[in-house]
């Protein structure tokens, strides 16, 4: 005779969820959401100074909500007019392109460089090979304010000032990126693939560009992305170059409405180009967050 056994129910294999697990959950989600306000709440505010007047921003009482709502500081900000005066020279459109064309000629080349530069520290045998890494790593060891002042004069008599090259070429290639791009060879590139791909007869450069860059291409977009918003941040580096109004980016543009050349610091003025600002950074981080999240939970992973 035989027996017939009845299925188990799906909801049986579900874990119960205790009323430990569910108060640890919920205090989970409590810590999180309290920490996610606590990054927000400075884009909050610059978002809602930039919608206020001088008046209201120098008020004592906190206001979480312009009032009264004003578009003037966008205005001011685009037409350079403060007041009854034009007091900018720069239109902040061409601080824009200026900003851009700087981040995006010194982060693609700086990608290229520093990966090669990176799988022939990593792959390549050669004498002086770990000296020339030291000296890589020494100078990132470097306080940047000991070579402001060679630098200006080195690029004086390049006769780069006013030009983006000084701001392009010597971060072609910086030890951050070098040093970063070798560890992640290092950690994601067998070598017994390097001699496969040696067998199959293909070159050291076709190495690098057909196996070695698409294996590290969330690495790339980490280090694509801190260069980027710190090529679009420079202020002390593009202030010392720049001293043409033609050639100003967007951190010097909105220096100028805080006071130095200006009666009165336009801080909404300020905050409306912040937000302005902002946003190619976070269209840049939301095009390349697939790779940068793949990269930094890979890096977790090995480490």
């Amino acid at each position: 005779m035989t027996t017939l056994s009845m299925p188990q129910s799906k909801a049986s294999n579900k874990p119960r969820l205790s009323l430990g697990n569910v108060s640890k959950r919920f205090l989970v989600y409590l810590f999180l959401g309290i920490l996610t306000l606590f990054f927000v709440f400075p884009f909050y505010a610059m978002l809602v100074a930039s919608f206020m007047e001088r008046n209201a921003l120098n008020s004592v009482t906190p206001h979480l909500w312009p009032d009264p709502f004003i578009t003037g500081n966008y205005v001011s900000l685009f037409t350079g007019i403060v007041g009854d005066d034009i007091q900018i020279k720069t239109p902040f459109i061409r601080a824009l392109f200026n900003s851009m064309a700087l981040a995006v000629g010194q982060t693609i080349p700086a990608l290229f460089f520093t990966s090669l530069v990176g799988f022939v520290f990593a792959k390549r045998r050669f004498p002086g090979r770990n000296a020339l890494f030291v000296g890589v790593l020494v100078t990132m060891m470097l306080p940047y304010q000991s070579t402001i002042v060679p630098f200006f004069l080195l690029m004086s008599r390049l006769g780069w000032i006013n030009t983006f090259w000084p701001l392009w070429i010597p971060w072609w290639a910086p030890a951050f990126g070098v040093f970063l791009m070798r560890q992640i060879i290092v950690a994601t590139v067998p070598d017994e693939l390097m001699d496969a791909a040696a067998i199959d007869g293909a070159s050291l450069f076709g190495t690098y560009w057909r196996i070695v860059l698409p294996l590290i291409t969330p690495a790339l977009a980490v280090f694509g992305i801190l260069n980027f918003m710190n090529a679009w941040n420079d202020y002390i580096y593009s202030n010392i170059i720049f001293n043409s109004a033609d050639m100003y980016t967007v951190p010097l543009v909105l220096s100028l409405f805080k006071g130095a050349t200006l009666s009165v610091p336009q801080y909404g003025v300020m905050a409306a180009g912040s937000v302005i600002a902002t946003i190619p950074l976070v269209i840049i981080f939301f095009i390349f967050q697939r790779w940068l999240v793949s990269g930094i939970m890979s890096g977790a992973l090995k480490a």
